[in-house]
């Protein structure tokens, strides 16, 4: 009789912890702003290409209105003076949430106006600094932009200052987002930044990164742009990868730009990795000379869809893909015969035109590489650039049935997310991995470290997949 108490009360007590660690992981979850992000920026200067009305917002878990400038002199936001822009940044919120009411917007607030802007790494914004710097600048900047953001529907605010260049523009980024995160308490809210690398190898400055990992909700890691040089008519310049997931010999990679982060403290739960919708084209010195390291002698033509040279939409690559094929199948093999195993990136060459840019196959194991590190998710930029039928965001084919990948961002993330929580597999094939991978980084096809418990209101007591195990084997405990 007394064993049958002493196990009863020994259930009865494993049950009370099975629920207390219920409550808490629900009220947890319930204040975390995102269990998973899965993003796209919208640039407002390309609405030409996509109109919001034939955005498919059902892809995304959240969407980025990129972006309002800083103004010199007012510190202030600068409002579109064209009806058409202005009409744009006033129904974005509403007109995509009324596609799908989960949504949550952010409004991007920054320089960026073209993918010239953003793949170009080496650009400033001396009009942010000039209001970072200053207490009482500062101040008029959060509370107008605070304002303008909840004003028009937004959920949240993206600040995409590029680039702090000395350690005291750092600083004064620290500061803002320090009044930011005071102003704007979460969850009700969102704060968010786009940055490149932790350890700022482009500018040799360092993010403040503590106050970011205690401030933000999550930093969205541009992880391309990382060889804009390359593209010029300078004596030895060649083609190059923009955005490879691996580097054998350099820190111009994706993985060492996610990875710096996590290193530098911010947790695996706070950092979205950023996958590129543009290629990045070069004119080459000799067609029949075509490789990686090929010798160039400028940047590839202007498009008209990102209104630059060496820039190209992906819509434009699938069509150069296409236009130097005669048929479907051949280019689909030239696109496989340019997938380059070690580095995970492609690349197609058409005549004198050279393009790297991010085939579908990339993308894929860009997110399982990103699902195995824990990472929050994923943002493409811009969703604008896709092609017709939305091949990199969602499943398809281009648009003109060539078929290019079929495999959607959206659920390539949901998939790796789910294996790499439940066995060692990604869901997309593996690749090689580099001769020698940068540091802190893994091989293609190994599982990512377990992720240390956020610190914070977002770390989960009980893991649901522990929690899970519990509530399957306490009604043995109880027949025990």
């Amino acid at each position: 009789m007394a064993s049958s108490a002493a196990a009863a009360a020994a259930a009865t007590a494993t049950l009370l912890v099975i629920f207390v660690a219920l409550a808490v992981s629900l009220s947890l979850a319930a204040s975390s702003p995102a269990t998973t992000v899965r993003a796209g920026y919208y640039l407002a200067a390309a609405a030409r290409l996509r109109p919001l009305a034939e955005l498919d917002a059902s892809l995304y878990t959240h969407l980025y209105y990129s972006a309002l400038a800083v103004h010199p002199t007012t510190h202030k936001l600068v409002l579109p003076t064209d009806p058409a822009e202005a009409g744009l940044l006033a129904a974005f919120s509403p007109a995509l949430k009324s596609k799908n009411p989960a949504l949550r917007t952010l409004l991007s607030v920054g320089t960026t106006t073209t993918a010239a802007d953003i793949a170009g790494a080496t650009a400033t914004d001396p009009a942010f600094a000039a209001m970072a710097s200053d207490p009482s600048s500062r101040a008029a900047f959060v509370a107008a932009a605070l304002a303008l953001a909840r004003d028009l529907g937004f959920d949240g605010l993206d600040v995409a200052w590029r680039f702090p260049s000395s350690a005291a523009e750092m600083a004064h980024l620290g500061f803002l987002l320090s009044d930011l995160r005071a102003a704007a308490a979460p969850p009700d809210f969102l704060l968010t930044a786009t940055v490149y690398f932790s350890s700022h190898v482009l500018a040799g400055v360092d993010y403040p990164s503590e106050a970011m990992a205690s401030g933000l909700d999550w930093v969205n890691v541009a992880a391309f742009g990382l060889r804009s040089g390359a593209a010029s008519a300078n004596a030895g310049a060649t083609t190059a990868f923009d955005a490879p997931l691996y580097d054998r010999a350099t820190h111009f990679s994706a993985s060492y730009g996610v990875v710096s982060w996590i290193d530098a403290g911010v947790p695996e739960g706070k950092v979205v990795m950023g996958v590129p919708l543009y290629g990045r084209s070069w004119f080459l010195r000799n067609k029949a000379n075509h490789g990686v390291g090929a010798p160039v002698v400028a940047a590839g033509p202007k498009q008209r869809g990102s209104n630059a040279t060496g820039v190209m939409s992906y819509a434009e690559v699938s069509q150069l893909l296409l236009s130097g094929a005669g048929d479907g199948r051949s280019a689909v093999a030239t696109a496989a015969a340019a997938y380059d195993n070690a580095s995970v990136a492609s690349y197609v060459a058409v005549g004198d035109v050279w393009v790297a840019f991010d085939a579908v196959a990339v993308v894929a194991e860009k997110l399982a590489f990103a699902a195995r590190r824990g990472l929050l998710g994923y943002f493409l930029w811009p969703v604008n650039y896709d092609n017709a039928n939305l091949t990199v965001s969602r499943t398809g084919v281009d648009g003109d049935s060539h078929s290019l990948g079929s495999v959607a961002a959206s659920e390539v993330w949901m998939q790796n997310e789910m294996s790499s929580s439940s066995k060692n597999g990604t869901g997309v094939r593996q690749t090689q991995e580099p001769v020698r991978l940068p540091p802190a980084t893994e091989p293609a096809g190994t599982p990512g470290p377990v992720p240390a418990p956020a610190s914070g209101s977002s770390a989960l007591w009980l893991p649901w997949t522990k929690l899970d195990a519990f509530l399957h084997l306490a009604p043995l405990i109880l027949v025990w």
